[in-house]
């Protein structure tokens, strides 16, 4: 059996001696023997056992439950390693949590959102707020449009969000109703509703001219997330919606 000094086991274990005086002195992890000189000197099975706690402790637990861990004999190294295993993953757990949290917070204020994370929530419900962010900075993020969308939806108030989403939702709707109706998107019913929609994105996002519609237009015939969202709604108005807006602009042109 090998014995090793206060200095080599601390070195093995990655702590420092002062570490290993003070497991010493509140019974943590005791040397099993000493030099005739009074030395300490750890066994492999002391080792072990200071590696066990060292793992604990990195774990973020105190010493006192890393004590009464440790102190059950009825638990095997195969114990150890399994409860290892679960503190691990319950770490892993918390991390990735508090990630996703950062994560939307950053996706907020690169967006220009400045709503608190429960202001967001009530806002947006359980929408996957940090994917629509990011891929709005990632299609827009080097465009005027998206500067100026940073730089009005910043001072937003919770009663803001909650009237321009409600507005676009009615738009929304009536887009999709004039579909099922079988209106064609060339109708005026259907433009109007076009023109509706160009409006709110001037007066809530950014500057949106018939041009810059027609721009949008052709993200959700491409069934981008935008798209989606309305195909999601009801299959093809995504399509639909894309018409219309091209109908509506070419209206404003033969009107001009």
């Amino acid at each position: 059996m090998s014995e090793h000094t206060v200095s080599a086991a601390a070195d093995l274990a990655g702590v420092s001696v002062r570490t290993l005086h003070h497991y010493d002195q509140i019974g943590l992890v005791r040397p099993s023997s000493r030099s005739p000189a009074g030395y300490r000197l750890y066994s492999d099975e002391d080792l072990r056992l200071l590696q066990r706690v060292v793992f604990y402790r990195e774990l973020g637990l105190e010493l006192v439950e890393i004590g009464d861990i440790v102190a059950d004999s009825g638990t095997t190294d195969a114990d150890h390693l399994q409860r290892q295993r679960e503190l691990l993953t319950e770490r892993i757990a918390r991390f990735t949590a508090m990630l996703a949290v950062i994560d939307e917070e950053l996706a907020a204020r690169r967006a220009g959102i400045g709503l608190t994370p429960q202001q967001r929530r009530e806002v947006f419900g359980d929408n996957n707020f940090v994917a629509h962010a990011e891929d709005a900075r990632q299609t827009w993020g080097e465009t005027e449009q998206f500067a100026q969308r940073q730089e009005r939806t910043a001072s937003y108030t919770q009663q803001d969000w909650e009237t321009l989403r409600a507005e676009l939702a009615e738009i929304n709707q009536g887009l999709a109703d004039a579909m099922l109706r079988g209106v064609p998107a060339t109708d005026p019913v259907a433009m109007d509703l076009a023109e509706q929609h160009r409006k709110h994105t001037d007066h809530w996002f950014h500057d949106c001219d018939h041009s810059t519609h027609r721009g949008l237009a052709e993200h959700y015939r491409a069934n981008d997330r935008r798209g989606k969202n309305y195909d999601d709604m009801v299959p093809g108005l995504s399509q639909y919606v894309h018409d219309a807006i091209n109908a509506n602009a070419d209206r404003s042109t033969v009107e001009g």
